[in-house]
């Protein structure tokens, strides 16, 4: 077996999507494992060596943290994204069972319907920013509702929420004001399991009923319940910023998918594999190990590259173009195996009910100014889109 290749590329430097776009090319070009110089981690590359990875979670563990920074690991073990074995299988049990396809798709017509009107009142409007009025508004008409949550705070959940994947990468100096609105989540998470402050028969309902029963211990709960908001509405409301700057750019696309709305699940495969709203999570390896001819030390931290995998031309024609009729079915925007994403299904829902609802009343996405990429170290996101929803036989 060979040893890694080493990098000096940073790949924490900057969040400008073609840099590291052209980062991730240079490393798939050096190897299906590479090894960071700083941080020290190893970082899969390839489609077929993360998607074993993902597979192999006897090797590659996720219960010693997913990301880069080690206090916000130790604070989320024992989480459905921060354990193994059987105590992953209870936490996902746990979080997972009422994301079910059948509880979800019991409020379709209902999630339609709100899509639909949010997007009447922004054609309305006129000029918005889509990550405000769009990315971020859609999750938060949905989530609040489908977890049960009381009506205080909120108007605070996705500022407290924003951020929480930037914390697991490398300390940054945004990393102490993000800390704070964690807390401030955590601390609300606290007070609802305290004060049993959820609707009947609601999934955070349903993590209290857990603890009754003894399936999950009482302590969990409020970490359990902040996975649930937390990881439900910032990927989404960025898969969604990716949906409006692919198609503003892209408007021969847009009005051809106008003329096939049957193609609308593709379209949502593709816009994950061509712009995966979360970079990648680590894993740590358990023994001794080879993965793409490289040999992989016991304890070592690696890093599953899934948007590099997304856009690696070993699997995918024309990798770095986006095609909303391609519908990449196996794309790892949404992981792999045991510890893939509990909640795609209502994202997956929100982004139909958007989608359609602007395919309906708008003949295009038009830039109002240049979008402004935000600073991530684990997401590929956006600060700002500029943009205006423009109706047919608009003037």
């Amino acid at each position: 077996m060979a040893e890694a290749p080493l990098t000096e590329i940073d790949l924490f430097a900057v969040s400008d999507q073609r840099t590291r776009e052209e980062q991730y090319q240079a490393l798939r070009d050096l190897g299906p494992v590479v090894r960071l110089s700083e941080p020290d981690a190893y970082v899969v590359t390839r489609y077929d060596e993360v998607k074993a990875a993902l597979a192999d979670d006897d090797t590659f563990i996720s219960g010693e943290g997913v990301g880069f920074n080690p206090q916000l690991n130790q604070m989320m073990q024992g989480t459905a994204l921060v354990s193994d074995g059987a105590e992953h299988d209870l936490m996902r049990s746990v979080v997972g069972a009422p994301l079910q396809p059948g509880p979800v798709r019991a409020r379709s017509e209902e999630i339609a319907q709100r899509a639909r009107d949010l997007v009447a009142s922004l054609i309305a409007k006129g000029d918005i920013d889509g990550v405000t009025d769009v990315a971020q508004a859609m999750p938060m008409l949905v989530i609040p509702d489908l977890l049960g949550l009381p009506e205080r705070n909120r108007e605070h959940l996705y500022e407290w929420a924003k951020g929480g994947t930037d914390l697991l990468g490398p300390s940054t100096e945004r990393s102490a004001g993000q800390a704070a609105q964690m807390i401030e989540m955590v601390k609300f998470t606290h007070e609802l399991a305290a004060n049993r402050e959820f609707e009947p028969g609601s999934p955070g309902a349903a993590v209290l009923e857990a603890a009754d029963e003894g399936v999950l211990p009482k302590e969990k709960c409020p970490i359990v319940l902040f996975e649930f908001m937390g990881s439900s509405l910032e990927t989404t409301a960025t898969a969604i910023c990716h949906l409006l700057v692919t198609f503003a750019q892209r408007g021969d696309q847009w009005a051809a998918l106008r003329a096939q709305p049957g193609l609308v699940s593709s379209t949502i495969n593709e816009l994950l594999r061509f712009q995966s709203p979360l970079r990648g999570l680590t894993r740590v390896a358990t023994r001794d190990t080879e993965l793409g001819g490289v040999t992989i030390p016991k304890g070592a931290r690696v890093w599953l590259l899934f948007a590099s995998a997304n856009r690696d031309e070993r699997k995918w024609e024309r990798a770095d173009e986006f095609d909303f009729r391609r519908n990449p079915l196996d794309h790892l925007a949404f992981g792999h195996g045991t510890h893939n994403c509990a909640g795609q299904g209502v994202a997956r829902l929100e982004m139909h009910a958007l989608i359609h609802a602007l395919l309906d009343a708008v003949e295009r996405i038009e830039f109002t100014g240049d979008p402004v990429i935000a600073e991530n170290t684990l997401m590929n996101t956006y600060d700002a889109i500029p943009i205006r929803l423009v109706p047919p036989n608009a003037a």
